[in-house]
């Protein structure tokens, strides 16, 4: 095979990038799913940019608290020019996965060929879940761009000795990216081990000899950690403080058999990268064999990939809640990167004989260019099926009705009990409830809420029952193909409201 030029690598990427952007922007659904992560990052980024007293205002199961500050300190720019424009903000949010394929492409080039290195990068432009992922408004995918960013840092500086501008300049760098993906996701903190680690391994042969002259004539290598340091005090003094997520709840509900029961979970969910079928099912559990391969194979050089991993993997099967894909998004290249150097160790005439491949592919190329049009196929498929509807979430016709009856006939003062606390905070700027708790009669008394909104496939079944027997404490006031509108413990008559037949 003709070797190309770098230049014409590059060019090549390029496109592949560009593509990728185009069929990002003619492909996003209208709306948003409920979710409520989402608002609260909104209602933060509100609250740089107006000093929007959102906590408090709304209180879930697990009360009120405040996500890390990063993913709303760079969507508060989009708010900013164009407000709660979800549109705008899921562009914005795609950008970084764009900018995360060139970092992908740069990571592996060493150790994999050019068109083996663009390969890798096409599956993930093409690759159906992040495909779908794009329409939501979330913090993984700036995650996935910034750890990334970390990790290739930390290979070009701390391993391969490459200083950009000077070591003062180089070692600020790694502490600044390792600093603000951890003020985006608090998993970030994982970079800081798996930087020590690597730091360790890389000069290790000359800390057995001489730590003391070492560290005295190598300070510039303790910068990142003093430069994390710096930052996060003066985040911490600059932003109100909450719960990031991770440290409150990672005792809950954790017992061996849960421990036992994640490592299996995460050990399967990897095959959601390849789609939702049992075709996916299939395909990684063929790609398990050439990763196991990889990672012996390449142990040695590849160490920091696996520091990384490790400590991933070691976080989240301790984490007691099942949060999807989207928690290892950030290991997802270093799969796939074993899976190709499994493959490239593996003779191609063990699976293909030499006559029914004329064009000498090995079987990187091969499983690359399979890999590829499955995934163009079923991300094609997915357009196909959903790209004119609109998620069913807050933006649809009878939720933005909703809304606007409640902003436009209710007090500021008024409390509203609905499934999704911070997504009716944020539409309407009213204090919102939500408890598991609220399937009693009892509770959605004493929680003196003004009115209860009941959304259909959304809210407990079990609230319409409780309406239906305590009929003298609820009353109907709104009403369309969606939701219901209840105000509570009301005693004078207000006129029913429908809409939508």
């Amino acid at each position: 095979m003709k070797v190309l030029s770098e230049r014409k690598i590059y060019i090549i990427l390029f496109i592949i990038i560009a593509l990728t952007a185009t069929i990002y922007l003619i492909s996003f659904r209208p709306g948003h799913k409920w979710g409520g992560d989402f608002s609260q990052y909104i209602a933060q980024a509100k609250s740089i940019s107006e000093g929007y007293d959102f906590p408090g205002k709304y209180v879930g199961t697990y009360g009120s608290f405040i996500y890390p500050w990063g993913f709303p300190l760079l969507l508060f720019p989009i708010y900013s020019f164009f407000g709660i424009n979800i549109f705008a903000m899921k562009v914005y949010v795609s950008l970084f996965y764009l900018l995360s394929l060139p970092l992908i492409f740069l990571l592996f080039k060493k150790n994999l060929t050019s068109i083996q290195s663009l390969l890798l990068v096409t599956i993930f432009t093409l690759n159906p879940y992040f495909f779908s992922f794009k329409d939501n408004v979330l913090s993984d995918i700036p995650f996935f761009f910034f750890s990334l960013l970390s990790v290739y840092l930390i290979q070009e500086i701390v391993i391969n000795k490459k200083i950009w501008a000077n070591k003062s300049i180089s070692y600020s760098l790694i502490g600044f990216f390792i600093f603000y993906s951890y003020l985006i996701r608090s998993q970030g903190i994982l970079l800081i081990p798996t930087l020590l680690v690597c730091q360790y391994i890389s000069n290790r042969s000359f800390l057995k000899q001489n730590i003391i002259p070492y560290i005295r004539s190598n300070k510039s290598e303790f910068i990142p950690y003093i430069v994390f340091i710096i930052l996060v005090v003066v985040i911490n003094n600059t932003f109100p403080k909450g719960g990031s997520g991770y440290y409150e709840n990672l005792s809950q509900n954790l017992t061996s058999t849960w421990v036992i029961r994640n490592i299996y979970y995460y050990i399967v969910l990897i095959s959601d990268f390849f789609g939702n079928r049992s075709i996916a099912k299939v395909l990684f559990g063929i790609t398990i064999p050439f990763v196991a391969l990889g990672i012996i194979k390449n142990a040695k050089k590849d160490y920091l990939y696996l520091i990384y991993v490790f400590f991933t993997l070691l976080l989240i099967i301790f984490w007691p809640y099942h949060q999807g894909l989207r928690f290892v998004f950030s290991i997802l290249p270093f799969y796939m990167y074993f899976f190709f150097v499994g493959l490239s160790k593996t003779p191609t005439s063990l699976f293909i004989p030499d006559k029914f491949n004329p064009l000498n592919w090995n079987l990187v190329n091969v499983a690359g260019v399979m890999l590829i049009l499955y995934s163009g196929l079923y991300t094609g498929a997915i357009y196909y099926r959903h790209h004119s509807n609109v998620i069913e979430g807050p933006y649809t016709p009878e939720s933005i009705e909703m809304f606007n009856y409640i902003s436009t006939n209710t007090s500021a003062k008024d409390i509203i009990i609905f499934r999704k606390p911070r997504v009716m905070t944020l539409y309407t700027n009213r204090t919102s409830l939500w408890s598991n708790k609220f399937d009693k009669y009892d509770q959605i008394i004493n929680s003196k809420a003004n009115y209860l909104v009941y959304t259909e496939h959304l809210s407990n079944p079990l609230l319409i029952t409780i309406i239906e027997d305590n009929k003298e404490s609820f009353e109907l006031i709104f009403q369309n193909n969606k939701h219901k509108i209840y105000k509570t413990n009301s005693s004078s008559t207000v006129q029913i409201h429908k809409c939508l037949p």
